[in-house]
């Protein structure tokens, strides 16, 4: 079974909540999924939701309050491949901010010093996670799937996994849809051996194919619509 764990930020949900939701509901017994949702996430999500009237911010924190919801309820009678974590803010304590300075290095401590408050807690709850969460017997590895660039800098200072919500769901829906994806690949395998590759202007190679050679993607059967 593949895991996957993942700390959304709340760019996520701003950019991809549809690829969160379909997340969850394609999890399968070829897949754990555990979503960690930090303070970070909530809080900026509630001041979207508030501030800017943001439809996007109110209908992911409805999302998250309905996943965790029933998520309880199925683990009471059986094991679930879905475990979504909401952050304790107490949690936050257990990071110091000069670990966080140790990783990121002294050419960057005073640049670090002057971030806001809810960025520096974001950064606590990645590098426990990431860094520090081994060091209690949990062995899992942790993405932090993030759509802003800003969060994805200082996360690579850090040392800190990212990822974009696009490559999150490439990697999800390879195992997710399994046979889905064995047939595009198969299809690709075909156009490659029924075409003749060259190399454009920019040395990218291209496969080049002939009409009478067409390989069509597999489609279900029936009969077609005709006017």
């Amino acid at each position: 079974m593949n895991a996957y764990h993942l700390i959304l930020e709340a760019s996520a949900f701003e950019k991809g909540l549809g690829n969160i939701k379909k997340w969850c509901a394609n999890t399968s017994n070829e897949v754990k999924l555990s979503l960690y949702i930090p303070t970070f996430t909530l809080k900026e999500l509630d001041f979207q939701r508030y501030k800017n009237k943001s439809f996007i911010a109110r209908e992911s924190l409805k999302f998250i309050e309905q996943v965790e919801e029933r998520n309880e309820r199925i683990k009471k009678n059986q094991k679930s491949n879905l475990d979504i974590i909401i952050e304790f803010p107490d949690m936050l304590d257990l990071v110091l901010w000069s670990e966080v300075l140790e990783l990121a290095g002294s050419k960057h401590e005073d640049a670090f010093n002057k971030l806001p408050k809810r960025l520096k807690n974001l950064l606590k709850s990645c590098i426990y996670l990431c860094h520090l969460s081994s060091e209690f017997d949990d062995d899992r590895k942790w993405l932090l799937v993030s759509e802003n660039h800003e969060i994805q800098e200082l996360a690579c200072i850090c040392k800190i996994p990212v990822i974009s919500v696009i490559d999150a769901d490439a990697e999800l829906s390879k195992n997710m849809n399994r046979r889905e994806f064995q047939l595009t690949q198969n299809f690709n395998k075909k156009i490659t051996e029924s075409g003749r590759t060259e190399k454009n202007n920019e040395g990218q190679n291209v496969v080049k194919t002939k009409f009478d050679k067409t390989v069509y993607a597999s489609r279900g059967s029936g009969i077609l619509w005709a006017p």
